[in-house]
């Protein structure tokens, strides 16, 4: 057999051949899938930076990577887009027989901030055989189909926030306004602005700063310094110095510093908040504080918007979602606003809280936390020197007192004749002979004593001990039921248990650890020292029960809260019945020149809690006055007021409750 020898040109050139025959065949084309299924990957997630080097060359001339990765990233963060999805991607059979392009067609599902956006999309796919690929045509609606020869528009419309109205509808937060003081540009020359410091009580720096900022054209006016309303001697000292003021809108509080506390105030939200709240955007007004704060969701209105397509002459070419925005809901507390205010006008030099409740339904009238700082004080910002002064105030304005658990005192005695009455083998009516200023169970108590304030050596029951407040008696009473019987009385009445109600209250407690092991802590607990600790607001409720028949209700703030029972019950209308004629014979027989009056028939208990670091010392002493007019029970009040040592004690907060009743009646 002849053989046959193949030499290597040969070889190449029959090799070259058949590869040009299968390339042309389109054996060995690169699939256009694996570039549509890169480009879909990216778009999806965001990494706009690697769709550009799919672009074929026509569109990489056309458009610069600029316009494809940051028109693309910054329309998308306008839009808020959570989630960009191309769905249904289908290729569509071509006319021809050309098999260099490819067109694929399904939807873009936009989820953005203002709703969802669905629009049919196309995905263009171009073969380069030099590099045996394949590369997308670009196109603006790629970013979002219709946007091609049109700019995206997004328009906010702002809604109101709801107002804060009492249980009268007089406002408590509205929207109204605020004074701006500044200057017309150009109308006045930077040392000119200067020479204003003084009367602005503004640093120089900060009016250069300001005199100098970029986006300032003559004719403007220049804000300096906002308030909520400037006094007279402000203003002419203004107007001397060229500046000029202008009102805008802004949240106003008619109860200023009285309802500080309890209504709270606005303010831009921060970055801290945007991070740590839902259904929030910045620039956001939220509320800082109080109600304002607490039910700042029906309080806020939600924006409405516009989003479309606006073409080269500015018309509308289409309009994609809108929304018209809805304002925010009006809120009705229970609290009455001239209460709230005639309160805290006779208190405010003190340092404490007061409570206002309908004893026949838990609604609170008011509650007023004292002294405190103007709202408008956080609104229109404080310098460092003035927080720092609010701060160190030793009558604690930053803190809400009313809602915080603190000593009863002698207001205690209430609740623990409740439990005595209510245990076996306790008799009201028996005395108990007391004599001297201090007493101690035995020996074993070495150097401590109980000490009454008033000392009368006479004999004692309940009532009697209750009208002379005396600390001995109920210290006694306290031993005699023992800490099981003493402490699982506490609970019944509330003590130590969580209230979940339309405003936070602390949990009180009847010791630290929640038992009592020592004689000493169970005496001293009695008559409302030791470790206990009760809010305001719950010993107003639990003093409510005492006249409504025996019901202590949930305290609430809402008008349209519904009235709840907590806790039923709590003793016999005859107990009650013993109670009230010892309560007025609080003020009829030991406190007549404090709290008597002709028009009422007063009744309450006054209570002093005393802070001190031992028993040779004297130390701080809170008075407090609970107590309410028998001839209509419908409003019982609590009140304590710190330091009152050098004030007669408990004395002067049963003082101050009858005048702030005397105001009321004017």
């Amino acid at each position: 057999m002849k053989k046959f020898l193949w030499s290597i040109p040969v070889i190449v050139i029959v090799l070259a051949v058949g590869t040009y025959f299968l390339m042309a065949s389109g054996l060995f084309q690169k699939s256009e899938e694996e570039t549509l299924n890169q480009f879909t990957e990216d778009f999806q997630n965001g990494d706009y930076a690697d769709i550009y080097p799919l672009l074929n060359a026509a569109s990489k001339e056309e458009y610069p990577e600029a316009e494809v990765v940051e028109r693309n990233q910054q329309l998308f963060e306008a839009l808020g887009v959570e989630t960009a999805s191309l769905e249904n991607l289908e290729k569509v059979e071509p006319e021809t027989e050309d098999d260099t392009e490819q067109t694929y067609t399904g939807n873009l599902v936009l989820d953005t901030r203002y709703g969802e956006i669905d629009r049919e999309y196309q995905v263009d796919l171009t073969y380069n055989e030099e590099e045996n690929d394949w590369f997308v045509e670009w196109t603006p609606d790629m970013i979002i189909p219709g946007l091609a020869g049109n700019e995206l528009s997004i328009e906010t419309t702002s809604g109101v926030r709801g107002d804060i109205l009492d249980r009268n509808g007089e406002p408590l937060a509205f929207n109204g306004t605020k004074e701006t003081v500044g200057y017309i540009a150009g109308q006045m020359s930077e040392s000119e602005l200067l020479e204003t410091g003084e009367v602005l009580d503004m640093e120089e720096e900060s009016l250069q700063s300001i005199f100098n900022e970029s986006w300032i054209e003559d004719g403007m006016f220049v804000p300096l310094k906002d308030a909520h309303r400037f006094d007279e001697d402000a203003q002419a000292e203004f107007e001397a110095e060229g500046l000029t003021i202008q009102s805008s809108g802004e949240r106003e509080y008619p109860l200023g510093e009285a309802g500080f506390h309890l209504l709270g105030y606005v303010g831009p939200i921060t970055a801290e908040e945007l991070e740590a709240r839902e259904g929030y955007s910045a620039g956001d007004v939220i509320g800082k504080r109080g109600i304002e704060r607490l039910y700042d969701e029906r309080l806020k209105p939600e924006p409405g918007y516009t989003v479309q397509f606006i073409d080269d002459n500015g018309s509308v070419a289409e309009e994609l979602l809108s929304e018209a925005p809805k304002d925010g809901e009006d809120i009705i507390l229970t609290v009455d606003g001239e209460v709230q205010s005639t309160i805290y006008n006779n208190l405010e030099s003190d340092s404490g809280a007061s409570v206002a409740m309908d004893p026949n339904n838990g609604e609170m009238l008011a509650a007023v936390s004292y002294p405190s700082p103007s709202p408008y004080d956080f609104m229109f910002g404080l310098s460092q020197e003035e927080y720092a002064a609010l701060e160190s105030d030793e009558g604690n304005p930053l803190l809400n007192k009313f809602n915080r658990t603190t000593s009863p005192g002698s207001t205690q005695k209430i609740l623990t004749s409740i439990i005595a009455m209510n245990s076996d083998g306790f008799d009201r009516d028996a005395e108990m002979e007391i004599t001297g200023k201090g007493w101690q169970q035995d020996a074993s108590w070495g150097g401590y004593e109980v000490n009454r304030y008033k000392v009368l050596d006479e004999s004692f029951d309940l009532k009697k001990a209750l009208t002379y407040s005396d600390n001995i008696y109920f210290a006694r009473t306290a031993l005699g039921l023992g800490a099981d019987t003493f402490i699982q009385g506490m609970k019944d009445l509330g003590i130590g248990q969580e209230y979940d109600t339309d405003y936070p209250i602390y949990t009180s407690q009847v010791s630290n650890e929640g038992t009592i092991d020592e004689d000493i802590l169970l005496a001293d607990t009695g008559y409302g020292q030791g470790e206990l600790l009760i809010s305001p607001i719950q010993i107003t409720s639990i003093y409510s029960a005492v006249i409504n028949g025996g019901d202590i209700y949930k305290p609430h703030m809402l008008l349209e809260t519904e009235k709840a029972v907590k806790i039923e019950d709590i003793a016999s209308q005859d107990k009650l019945d013993y109670l009230e004629t010892a309560m007025r014979d609080v003020v009829r027989i030991n406190h007549p020149d404090d709290a008597e009056r002709d028009y009422a028939e007063f009744a309450g208990k006054t209570g002093t809690s005393e802070n001190k670091m031992s028993q040779d010392t004297r130390g701080e002493e809170t008075g407090w006055f609970i107590g309410y007019d028998q001839s209509t029970k419908d409003m019982i009040m609590s009140l304590y007021v710190e330091n009152v040592e050098d004030r007669g004690m408990s004395e002067y907060t049963a003082q101050k409750f009858a005048e702030i009743h005397d105001d009321l009646r004017e």
